[in-house]
């Protein structure tokens, strides 16, 4: 009985995988490197019919192909209807390859906006002095709209050392902390998944194990010819090793 296949706009399949980098990967949303992602493809499908039985199948290149790291995948299944959703890394759109995502090292991200948040409090420090001086050198007496021109300038510094620093230092040990779980998972789920291979291979062992009496009772029996060809049987238990 031959196939038979029907197809419809509404038809897709949705694949789930893991995916092994010989490089480092960068992912969106994530501030380290990966050689261990998650990649979800949803591409179009059909439907066979063939012995009573319906089977789908694949067709094409994907709609979509997105790439997650395991953080990010445990909370795109774990957090549903939970803020904007889960950042996620676009490979392909509608047959059509994306360009990679950029990496950005976050503490070298932090050290430039450190750096530049000092340069800015420097040189609002030198506008203060600079009118302080100029107010106390030209005038004798000060007015009551000098001396507060001047406390507010001071007050301004003082909220940016006070408030301002110690929130950027807060952020950066947050942005810390989160690139320290990352790789935590990153590495817990490399070994997860190395522990499932040789896993998947001890029960392939053991399931060929399961036919060597088998074997030996058929080698034992007295079914075999007394005349079997020695030379025969040696290079053949030669080939099997």
């Amino acid at each position: 009985m031959s196939q038979e296949f029907k197809r419809h706009p509404s038809f897709a399949n949705l694949y789930i995988g893991r995916s092994f980098c010989s490089g480092k990967q960068t992912l969106f949303g994530s501030s380290i490197k990966h050689s261990d992602v998650i990649t979800l493809k949803i591409s179009p499908a059909s439907l066979g019919r063939n012995l009573h039985e319906d089977h789908v199948y694949q067709e094409s290149v994907p709609y979509i192909e997105i790439d997650m790291s395991q953080a990010q995948f445990a909370q795109a299944i774990t957090s549903l209807n939970q803020g904007e959703g889960t950042p996620v890394t676009l490979r392909r759109l509608n047959g059509q390859y994306i360009e990679p995502c950029p990496f950005e090292d976050k503490r070298m991200q932090f050290d430039d906006e450190f750096s530049q948040d000092m340069r800015n409090l420097v040189n609002e420090l030198k506008e203060v002095s600079k009118e302080a001086e100029e107010l106390l050198e030209n005038k004798k007496t000060l007015s009551k709209a000098d001396r507060e021109k001047i406390i507010s300038a001071f007050h301004k510094v003082q909220m940016e050392l006070g408030s301002n620093m110690p929130f950027m230092f807060s952020q950066f040990n947050r942005q810390m902390e989160k690139t320290v779980t990352e790789a935590k998972a990153e590495v817990e789920g490399h070994i997860q998944s190395r522990l499932n291979d040789m896993a998947l291979l001890g029960m392939q062992v053991e399931n060929s194990s399961e036919h060597m009496p088998v074997i030996e009772e058929a080698y034992n029996s007295e079914d075999i010819d007394e005349n079997f060809d020695e030379t025969k049987d040696e290079g053949m238990q030669m080939g099997g090793m």
